[in-house]
């Protein structure tokens, strides 16, 4: 499913599921005057949109953890950065200033690839690049580790393992979404619920307006849950700021 968002316009795709709820409707609509006699039809629709509220409310509560925590990792990261720029300055010259230099770029890197997660190939090139940079960042480490003493080798090893680790959980959050099954699970409860109300055989008239709001609300609620679940995709976006202000904060270092 996330692959098709690859080539498909969100917008399409949301048409495609209004088209899907109004067609819903019209065949409960049209089934309730062919076969009238369906009992507790009320309770039907009550019991298919409890469950499509609960399953709702469940997914946005998965898509919010995984917020939150992505959210929290870019502080995360922030500090390991800033923590291994610092233990840096225990490194001799000329290694200090390579590491600092190239600690810099990293950031760089780091956050132009996040801010451009919308676009798959520059980000998957930015982490590329952050990634070579890192190993970068280990080899100068042992290049110099014999010249050190054991308490500052240990305190600069263990902020660089901080960064890297970072990193690998930033990637591993990214790609942590709900599964797809439960998306196609909602959509077949939404068809359903919008069959059933359409179920009425009592009215002569389509309820225009309250099959609008209904599909509008619905169409609206799923895809601002796609949006907050899809960090590389959606619109809501975990804010990088934490990565701004350690960008500027180390420009303006030595």
């Amino acid at each position: 499913m996330f692959r098709v968002l690859d080539v498909v316009p969100v917008w399409l795709l949301a048409l495609g599921v209004m088209a899907l709820l109004f067609a819903s409707l019209e065949v409960g609509f049209r089934f309730s005057h062919r076969k009238p006699g369906l009992v507790d039809a009320s309770a039907l629709q009550a019991s298919v949109l409890g469950l499509v509220a609960l399953l709702l409310a469940f997914s946005f509560s998965m898509a919010a953890d995984r917020y939150s925590l992505r959210r929290a990792l870019v502080v995360q990261e922030a500090n390991a950065i800033g923590t291994l720029y610092l233990r840096a300055g225990f490194l001799p010259e000329p290694a200090r200033g390579e590491m600092r230099a190239r600690l810099r770029r990293y950031t760089d890197l780091r956050l132009e690839g996040y801010e451009a997660a919308g676009s798959t190939e520059l980000f998957e090139e930015r982490l590329r690049e952050s990634d070579a940079l890192g190993t970068e960042l280990w080899s100068g480490l042992e290049a110099v580790a014999p010249q050190l003493p054991p308490a500052v080798l240990l305190l600069t090893t263990e902020a660089l393992n901080e960064v890297l680790d970072t990193s690998d959980e930033r990637l591993a959050a990214a790609r942590n979404l709900i599964p797809t099954s439960i998306f196609f699970l909602l959509l077949i409860g939404t068809l359903g619920s919008g069959v059933l109300l359409g179920y009425r055989p009592e009215a002569r008239l389509r309820g225009v307006l309250t099959w609008t709001l209904f599909v509008v609300v619905l169409t609206a609620v799923i895809f601002t849950l796609m949006d907050l679940d899809l960090p590389t995709r959606g619109r809501i976006r975990v804010d990088q700021q934490p990565l701004r202000s350690l960008q500027e904060k180390l420009r303006a270092r030595p």
